[in-house]
């Protein structure tokens, strides 16, 4: 492993392509059903519509893509039209979490009920930088999310400036993160019912060598191996980060890995991960088509340093 500050671009090629029947894809995870069966779920930003295939037996079958339009779900805010999703996860109990840039809440939908289970507003709190970047409607903000223990939240702010930020209900104190410390596989993620507030609990900005390798924040995972990973578009890179403390500070960069065959357009703004380790970028296109690809050689895997 690099050493922290010492973070060195290895490069990972593209294996496969895949056409997603959506639009600016903008968030990608992968969830596991019930029966255990694990699928891909994608979003996008230009309509309220999610777009899940479960996963071939072998890198050769073919993929069956189902959508759905998410728009008029019971209990939902999503408009039809350009949302603003800009991430989702998922948790152990097949609920999904979509992230919304403008304004600035997650929904936390149960899709075999057809129905938004809780909306929370995201709030950051006073006056520094940040704030009121948060706040400005023209200003940057969610990106990327993961569900952590507890019923929190880390966000990645996506620039100006970029940060990760930890959210969660008015009062309750940080968690931060370590290596395995996010919602456990299999976990569901608590929370209750109807309209929430969380504000922000703790925000780490990068120091210098992470700054330096990833300019903009676009997607974050949790990978096999139970490490944060982030992904940047500006960069077209994928970093492994360090432990975040409780009450923030700073992030910083353990490795990093320069995604092949895609510089420039188009931009990568999903992360999810195989397995394996091997990542899973969905990229944000006009058309829907090669707006997915898997990449090796694997970077997250169990037990690796």
């Amino acid at each position: 492993m690099a050493r922290k500050g010492k973070s060195k671009k290895a490069r990972l090629q593209v294996r496969r392509v895949v056409h997603v029947p959506l639009r600016e894809v903008s968030g990608i995870c992968l969830r596991r059903s019930r029966n255990g069966r694990m699928s891909l779920i994608a979003v996008g930003d230009r309509a309220a519509k999610i777009a899940w295939f479960s996963q071939p037996r072998s890198d050769g079958d073919q993929i069956d893509w189902h959508t759905k339009s998410i728009a008029k779900l019971s209990g939902s805010k999503l408009p039809k039209h350009d949302p603003q999703i800009e991430a989702v996860c998922a948790d152990g109990g097949g609920r999904i979490l979509l992230l919304q840039e403008t304004p600035p809440r997650v929904e936390l939908i149960d899709l075999e009920a057809l129905e938004a289970l809780a909306l929370i507003d995201l709030v950051i709190e006073g006056r520094d930088e940040i704030a009121q970047a948060w706040s400005d409607p023209e200003g940057s903000r969610g990106e990327g999310v993961v569900l952590l223990r507890g019923g929190h939240l880390l966000v990645a702010k996506e620039k100006k400036p970029a940060a990760l930020i930890e959210f969660g209900p008015p009062r309750s104190r940080s968690r931060g993160l370590v290596r395995g410390g996010a919602l456990a596989g299999g976990a569901r993620w608590s929370t209750k019912k109807g309209r929430h507030r969380f504000v922000a609990l703790a925000i780490w900005l990068p120091d210098r060598t992470l700054a330096k390798t990833c300019a903009d924040f676009s997607d974050l995972e949790i990978g096999p191996d139970g490490c944060l990973y982030l992904l940047s578009d500006k960069s077209s890179t994928i970093a492994r980060l360090d432990d975040l403390p409780a009450g923030g500070g700073t992030a910083a960069v353990l490795n990093a890995w320069r995604l092949g065959d895609l510089d420039g357009k188009p931009k990568p703004e999903g992360l999810a991960f195989t397995a394996e380790g091997r990542a899973i970028v969905g990229l944000d296109t006009r058309k829907a088509r090669r707006n997915l690809v898997l990449l090796e050689p694997p970077v997250a895997q169990r037990g690796r340093g």
